[in-house]
């Protein structure tokens, strides 16, 4: 029997299965934004070297019981390679990840048996039925009951077909599938990595909506996605992550344009700039290539207005900075971050001759 190409559950649970005696485990201590709730997911100093590249730079973060917590940032960002050093896949060149009270790498068997989840695309045996899947790698775990399987097939939305083969399933149930086997054993943490990845619109949403339906359960979700509504549409508290750095974390609400920027879109963007320029003055806007960015008192926007509209040009659109999403923000935050790093970055040394690129994709580079 060959399992599907892709590291998964199957791999992190195999490992558990080889660990000794399940540690005692220990609370995990409040953090600083978690109000009091304990910390069920940390790094601390987390870093990340291949040869000349330096995919996770000094990653510090706390997911806090109850979260659901989103993991942010573009491709080649660092967020995968950074989910295989918490599962323990990849060991970091410095730092570690905490699992309740548990460190990655040292304590790895002890930490996973709180954890549930996938990297990558999850693997399975396509010649096996998705119940039979759930039934052996569920027992790597400990015993699971067939009540129980039935219950996380249903969950995902499976139930229906969880006696067919694998080997016939859509892009998108296998990753409901995953899902389901991340939930067998309720684990105080379910990790996920791009669940929505290659799904259509309505299994998107149907992914979304389990993953609210886990978070009002009180399951501690960690969602890794470069898919900025993803997050701000079921996320509670977030991280946005560039080049291998966090460029802010907190709760989402919060992640959201604070200045008295306004949006425009105008008829004209070439003539809207060099009249409000005119008005404002030339630093106060920036044409970004879809609109105007301009940093003004809420109470000059109806003279700006008013002015575009006097020199011929249509107003199609203004958007007052409170109500810009988080995809305003992150493009905001990312090119202060970048400004401030400078043009050039200083090449780091590898970790002692690591032969593969991040995240182990041949020619691939760091997520």
């Amino acid at each position: 029997m060959g399992a599907d190409s892709g590291q998964g559950v199957s791999m992190v649970e195999a490992e558990v299965a080889r660990g000794d005696a399940v540690a005692e485990t220990v609370a995990g201590r409040p953090a600083q934004g978690c109000a009091g709730r304990p910390v069920v997911l940390s790094t601390h100093g987390l870093t990340k070297d291949f040869k000349n590249l330096r995919a996770v730079d000094q990653l510090e973060l706390s997911v806090c019981k109850g979260d659901i917590f989103g993991f942010l940032g573009p491709n080649g960002a660092g967020k995968t390679t950074t989910i295989r050093m918490i599962f323990g896949l990849i060991y970091p060149t410095a730092g570690y990840a905490q699992i309740l009270d548990h460190r990655v790498p040292e304590q790895r068997q002890a930490a996973l048996r709180h954890v549930g989840g996938f990297v990558d695309i999850p693997a399975f045996y396509s010649n096996m039925s998705g119940r039979r899947n759930l039934r052996l790698l569920g027992r790597m775990h400990g015993d699971v009951s067939e009540a129980r399987i039935t219950e996380v097939l249903d969950m995902v939305g499976l139930g229906a077909r969880g006696d067919s083969r694998v080997g016939s399933y859509s892009h998108g149930m296998k990753q409901r599938l995953g899902i389901a086997q991340a939930l067998l054993h309720r684990p105080e943490l379910v990790i996920l990595d791009e669940p929505t990845s290659g799904l259509d619109p309505q299994g998107m949403k149907d992914v979304r909506e389990l993953i609210r339906e886990l978070g009002r359960a009180g399951t501690t979700v960690f969602l890794s996605s470069h898919l900025l509504h993803e997050v701000e549409q079921v996320c509670t508290r977030a991280v946005i992550m560039n080049k291998g750095r966090i460029v802010v974390q907190g709760p989402v609400e919060d992640l959201r344009p604070h200045d008295m920027s306004v949006k425009l879109l105008t008829g004209d963007q070439t003539r809207a700039a060099a009249t409000l320029r005119e008005l404002l003055g030339p630093q106060a806007v920036l044409d970004d290539g879809e609109a105007l960015r301009v940093t003004a008192d809420e109470a000059l926007v109806p003279e700006m207005v008013r002015r575009l509209v006097a020199t011929g040009v249509d107003v199609r659109a203004v958007v007052p900075g409170v109500e810009q999403g988080l995809e305003d923000f992150f493009l905001e935050l990312t090119a202060e971050a970048e400004r401030d790093a400078g043009v050039a970055e200083t090449p780091r040394g590898g970790a002692g001759g690591a032969a593969s690129p991040p995240d182990g994709d041949p020619g691939g580079g760091a997520r």
